[in-house]
């Protein structure tokens, strides 16, 4: 099985820092191996690797090249797009991308998962050619907010963290 490599532009913030470390963390609970991340290099070789490249045009210049002829995305959106073996996470912002991140998991790994044929348990499909995926969504309510109906959390982070898998 090749390497995964998880090819970012620039971590520019600590929410594109926590992209890159979710999707990191999804990939070593489904594949048992930590990714490689990695800055984008134009110069560099990436064939060794199965690359997962990761960012938003104005700092990843190869998901600048791969996206120059879609439509430019929403706030806070993304597009996911697995296509010969390589996957490529755009976010409109830094959100968008941890957004990305978190239903690429959700809504690609786990849809291999947990599939309906049992003979899919038995294998790990990153072993294999990806099958081809597009996907892109956008928040529909450009403020949201949460209500703890006055119940006290006792562990803040843990419920933040839980609140970001939720989008």
């Amino acid at each position: 099985m090749k390497k995964i490599a998880i090819i970012y532009g620039a971590l520019r913030s600590g929410v594109y820092k926590k992209a890159v470390e979710m999707l990191s963390q999804f990939l070593l609970d489904y594949t048992y191996e930590y990714p490689v991340c990695l800055a984008y290099d134009p110069e560099a070789d990436y064939a060794a690797q199965r690359c997962v490249y990761i960012g938003t045009r104005e700092d990843n210049a190869y998901i600048a090249k791969v996206a120059e002829s879609q439509e430019q995305l929403q706030p806070q959106g993304y597009r996911i797009k697995v296509a010969s073996g390589t996957v490529t996470i755009e976010g409109a912002d830094d959100a968008g991308l941890l957004y990305g991140c978190i239903d690429f998991y959700n809504k690609y790994i786990m849809k291999f998962e947990f599939p309906h044929d049992d003979a899919y348990y038995r294998i790990n499909f990153f072993e294999k050619d990806l099958p081809d995926f597009e996907y892109s969504s956008a928040p529909a309510v450009k403020n949201r907010g949460i209500w703890t109906w006055g119940h006290v959390i006792y562990d803040y982070r843990g419920f933040i963290d839980n609140m970001v898998k939720l989008k």
